[in-house]
């Protein structure tokens, strides 16, 4: 949604109109779930994407036609058709698409508030080394707000994390970040078992959907050994995703960061 939220923004501040389409109804296969939005502009370029092909290209000449009368349309789709499997729609799904016309006044800014908090969780990565780098980057691609937090400062700036919508620099023990969501993820990433460990007494206190945390079985067995002496409660522990990341034999940074995001993908698509 970032880049929908961004040209949102352009086209109010040069006050020119655009269409929103969204999957308001999906069932059966689809190359997008419900919900996914596209932005069309009034010359058919865009942002975002429902998923291609023709199903697309139909949803882009009907935006137009929305944006030139000024009034909302729908547009039903049906993959599954002898039509459809004479073209490239063959996923088999049907559905709905809602198609919204706004006019580009500075009101309309009001709906990037409304997209950002729309299944858009937030990734918080604790630690600032090699492999929170790659996270980072993977999850800009991915249009993931992200937050970093490191206790060495050379490590914790925005020229380091230039992808970060905010890095913190602070004690992992003192980390006094609320108000975490189910869709919001955790990933503790540390430098070692000590900065782990306080890092995954906070994350376990908060409401995140996902909590992963790097390291051995051995080593994950005996943090959560310590965090329960400390009062940590067992159930808390249990739904932390440890080792983290799918098993895909990854070794070098980039490659343990595709297989944790992997797993982040799998968390928003309910998968895991």
């Amino acid at each position: 949604m970032k880049m929908i939220s961004k040209a949102i923004r352009d086209m109010c501040s040069r006050r020119q109109p655009f269409a929103l389409v969204e999957i308001a109804e999906a069932s059966g296969s689809m190359p997008r779930h419900q919900g996914a939005t596209m932005l069309v502009r009034a010359d058919g370029s865009i942002e975002g994407t429902i998923g291609g092909g023709l199903m697309e290209k139909d949803a882009i000449e009907k935006a137009k036609q929305v944006i030139a009368e000024g009034t909302d349309a729908e547009l039903s789709f049906d993959m599954s058709s002898k039509d459809a499997a004479n073209s490239d729609l063959i996923c088999g799904g049907k559905g709905l698409l809602s198609i919204r016309y706004y006019s580009g006044n500075a009101a309309d800014e009001q709906l990037i508030q409304a997209l950002e908090t729309v299944d858009k969780g937030r990734l918080y990565i604790c630690g600032g080394g090699h492999v929170s780098l790659q996270i980072a980057r993977i999850a800009d691609l991915l249009e993931i707000p992200v937050t970093v937090i490191e206790d060495r400062a050379e490590y914790a700036t925005d020229t380091r994390f230039p992808e970060a919508e905010k890095v913190v620099v602070d004690a992992f023990e003192n980390i006094d970040i609320t108000g975490l969501q189910e869709q919001d993820m955790v990933v503790i990433i540390t430098r070692g078992h000590l900065g782990d460990r306080a890092a995954l007494t906070w994350a376990v206190q908060t409401d995140a959907g996902y909590i992963g945390m790097i390291g051995s079985r051995q080593k994950r067995d005996l943090i959560y050994q310590k965090m329960m002496e400390d009062g940590t409660a067992e159930e808390k522990l249990q739904k932390v995703h440890s080792p983290i990341g799918l098993s895909i034999g990854a070794q070098t940074p980039a490659e343990i960061a595709v297989s944790i995001m992997a797993e982040l993908i799998a968390f928003r698509y309910g998968k895991l």
